[in-house]
């Protein structure tokens, strides 16, 4: 039998193989301990949020959801991968170097295992269908290493000679992918013009695919290498007469791929999914405009690959198909391993660093929550130097000819993003407010107060070692509701977008017209902010597109996509109608309702931030305003999270506010009356009256002959840290004792019910607690683990550390 006959037939078998072995490490994955599932259930969650979508409503918020879930998926395998150290190959390095997480070490372990299993490399001849050279030479490409000169061999030269004479059909599209990394002399180009021609010659005139023992994997690797060469003459037209094949012949309703009466194996699924989203497909969608049908990525994603029960070769190529549905998802053209093909890769690139800045920012505010010694100040220097970063490698991306250049530059920027850190200051040391004497009544300075316009800086009391908890006045006027962070709205009326907070024509990117309910674009809301022009503003990202940038803000132009009240009663008004689940996360489909059917709502559920609606038949739907709308809404005497403070620290307290002729001011607490006369040196400025009045308590903050103690305090909200810092109160002092006199210090809006063992904290800066039954509101720790009992009744030490967090 000749050589090239034997490495064909034994390459049938191999690919036999292959596909049974694929499909017995899918059962093992199934199989897999409960420890390892545990390990990774914040991934599976992050899968069944892409599922939602996926089978969902073709709404502008998909795309976000399942590209949150790639991103997991693909981390997820990069850990699984960097697991191996010493044993990671070239196809490891080339997934790790599209990843970003490529180290020195690690690329030394893939140079040395290229040398030593590519057949040429090591002495031999060339390798079965050419699979050891194209993975050795995009792994050698990926760490920055010459193929034409490795150790003194030229690995190019060698799968020329092959490709002009080729192994097998095999071979023809290994060799073509590999001498399409790069340009690599006149051989090579010749090479690859002669089997770009060859393998366009092979396509099936009559089904658009291309026949082999395995139609499924051989019309994806030929896919594959042709994506990589569509400036050569017939590739277009190849391409896409192969992508509608595929839809029509391959293409599954769970979103996988085989051949008709064929089985479906997990290889094919993720080399198909690589295939055509480097052809420009987009993977995260539904190739058939179908409610039934999942996308491809999804399918990728259900499948767990990333499994350590897996196969290396499945983890690497599940790995590579979600990075190159990312990289085309974010404007990446062509194939990721085209390295060297001008400007092929520059417009994904260069949305990767900017999301690389953007996970950056909020990694810096994440931290910043457990780390009571980063001064917001601090915190803001590094977001700051962030975006100088981004705005230096965002030069050197525009000014890259070739893809190799564009991913070492947005390598570099990434890496230089993720070293940056907030610098730490020594923790202030607390300082009692000061205290005016004046007609035997003390009155406390509120340091904080005196630098916001909207806080008060005052309190009355007839104790010189006690003072009332400074509150904050609600601002006169309907308050306008805004858009927490990370929080999903849609635009009411005309809006634009600018590239930066300067609102100039230069700067203007994109306008929105205003749009019928149903067609109202969305957006994430990222942060909230004022500019120079002294515009209330957000930073933002549109929902469908991905494109970020900076629009005003506020009830005019904005309202929250999803519904978050009481509602009790919806009618469908989507025109596609929508889905019942069986699923929280829109997963597990009941039915489907259409446009105009009205149906009854049992409670609305926090879901992230796409909030789901429960029915009273106990399936679930989307609470996506777009699609429903509350025909019926149970009235609340309070609001679940309301933007602006409207109130201020409870207690039976009533009051009279100054007046500017100086006249005496008037408190009267649990039916005690004290006057102060209002002189130049000390006038207070009273809280406006109070809601809800129940017992007031005092702060227990020392006094110079007292014992005390100190305690942190950090205090959380929507991601963000809302205040931080120490607070010294007396020995005995409860953990809400301290809390009160914080918020004196600074200058927080504070609600309570109740005292002592009863004490509930209701209210911090217009953070309320939701009303009963609900889930929204005030959790405590201290130094770590959260009390069995009231903050009213825990017993501070010294040193201890309280945070605050607001559970929505």
């Amino acid at each position: 039998m000749k050589r090239k006959q034997f490495l064909y037939w034994f390459s049938i078998v191999l690919g036999i193989f292959l596909i049974f072995s694929s499909g017995g490490n899918s059962s093992r994955a199934d199989a897999a301990s409960s420890a390892d599932a545990a390990s990774r259930a914040d991934v599976a969650s992050a899968y069944n949020y892409g599922l939602t979508k996926a089978k969902g409503p073709k709404i502008n918020s998909e795309v976000y959801t399942v590209s949150d879930a790639v991103d997991s998926a693909i981390s997820a395998e990069l850990a699984e991968i960097a697991q191996k150290g010493p044993k990671i190959d070239a196809w490891d390095a080339t997934c790790l170097v599209f990843g970003d997480r490529i180290t020195d070490s690690q690329a030394q372990y893939a140079y040395e295992s290229i040398l030593k299993n590519n057949d040429f490399l090591s002495g031999g001849s060339q390798g079965l269908n050419g699979i050891s050279d194209v993975s050795a030479v995009n792994g050698l490409v990926a760490i920055g290493k010459d193929p034409t000169n490795v150790n003194g061999k030229n690995l190019v030269a060698n799968i020329v000679k092959d490709a002009n004479n080729p192994a097998s059909d095999y071979s023809i599209v290994n060799d073509l992918e590999a001498l399409s990394t790069g340009s690599y002399g006149q051989a090579s180009e010749t090479a690859r013009t002669s089997l770009t021609k060859k393998l366009i010659g092979m396509q099936d005139q009559k089904t658009g695919l291309w026949n082999g023992f395995d139609k499924v994997d051989y019309t994806a690797r030929a896919i594959l290498a042709l994506s990589m060469n569509t400036n050569q003459p017939g590739v277009a037209d190849a391409l896409n007469t192969a992508v509608k094949a595929v839809s029509n012949h391959f293409y599954q309703k769970n979103g996988g791929f085989a051949e008709m009466h064929g089985a479906e194996n997990a290889y094919n699924d993720v080399t198909m999914t690589n295939a055509l989203a480097s052809a420009g497909v987009n993977v995260y969608a539904p190739l058939k405009d179908k409610t039934d049908y999942v996308a491809p990525v999804q399918r990728v994603l259900d499948q767990h690959l990333f499994s350590a029960g897996n196969s290396a070769m499945l983890i690497q190529q599940a790995t590579l198909a979600l990075e190159q549905a990312r990289f085309t998802s974010k404007g990446g053209k062509g194939s990721i391993f085209a390295f060297n093909q001008t400007d092929a890769a520059k417009p994904g690139e260069i949305v990767n660093i900017k999301d690389a800045a953007i996970a950056k920012k909020r990694s810096i505010i994440r931290s910043s929550i457990s780390d009571p010694q980063a001064t917001a100040a601090a915190v803001n220097d590094a977001i700051n130097l962030v975006d100088k970063i981004l705005v230096t490698y965002l030069s050197k991306l525009r000014a890259d000819s070739t893809s190799s250049a564009a991913i070492a530059d947005r390598a570099a920027g990434v890496k230089e993003l993720n070293n940056v850190t907030v610098s730490h200051a020594a923790p202030a040391t607390p300082v009692t407010p000061p205290t005016v004497t004046n007609n035997n009544v003390t009155v406390v300075n509120n340091p904080a107060s005196s630098s916001s316009a909207s806080s008060s800086s005052s309190a009355t009391s007839t104790s010189s070692s006690s003072s009332v908890p400074i509150s904050t006045p609600t601002v006169s006027g309907k308050p306008v509701k805004k858009a927490s962070h990370r929080s999903i709205v849609y635009a009411l009326t005309t809006v634009k977008l600018y590239r930066s907070s300067n609102f100039t024509k230069s700067n203007l990117t994109k306008t929105y017209k205003k749009r019928a309910r149903i067609n109202r674009p969305m957006f994430l809301v990222i942060s909230q902010q004022t500019n120079k022009q002294g515009h209330a503003i957000y930073r933002v990202k549109d929902m469908n597109s991905g494109k970020t940038g900076y629009t005003l803000s506020g009830s005019k132009y904005f309202a929250h996509a999803y519904y978050s009240a009481k509602v009790t009663r919806i009618k469908v008004i989507n025109p596609k109608g929508i889905n019942e689940y069986g699923k929280v996360n829109l997963t597990s489909k009941k039915r489907h309702v259409k446009k105009n059917a009205s149906l009854s709502v049992r409670k609305v559920v926090n879901y992230g931030l796409y909030n789901r609606m429960q029915l009273t038949n106990g399936r679930y739907i989307t609470a996506n305003k777009k699609l429903i709308l509350a025909t019926k809404i149970k009235k609340s005497s309070q609001n679940t999270r309301p933007s602006t403070p409207t109130a201020t620290t409870t207690g039976t307290s009533t009051s009279t506010p100054p007046t500017n002729s100086g006249s005496t001011a008037t408190t009267a607490t649990t039916g005690t009356t004290t006057t102060t006369n209002n002189s130049p040196s000390a006038t207070p400025t009273l809280p406006v009256a109070l809601t809800n009045p129940v017992a007031l308590t005092n702060p227990v903050t020392p006094s110079n002959d007292a014992k005390t103690i100190t305690t942190t305090i950090s205090i959380h909200a929507d991601g963000a840290t809302i205040a931080s810092g120490s607070i010294k109160v007396s020995s005995g002092a409860s953990a809400f004792d301290a809390l009160q006199a914080f918020a004196q210090q600074q200058g927080l809006a504070l609600t309570y019910k109740g005292s002592g063992a009863t004490t509930y904290v209701t209210g911090i800066n217009g953070y309320n607690a939701g009303p009963a039954g609900t889930m929204t509101g005030w959790l405590y720790s201290v130094n770590g683990t959260e009390p069995g009992s009231s903050m009213g009744a825990y017993t501070l030490k010294d040193g201890d550390s309280i945070s605050m967090t607001y559970n929505k």
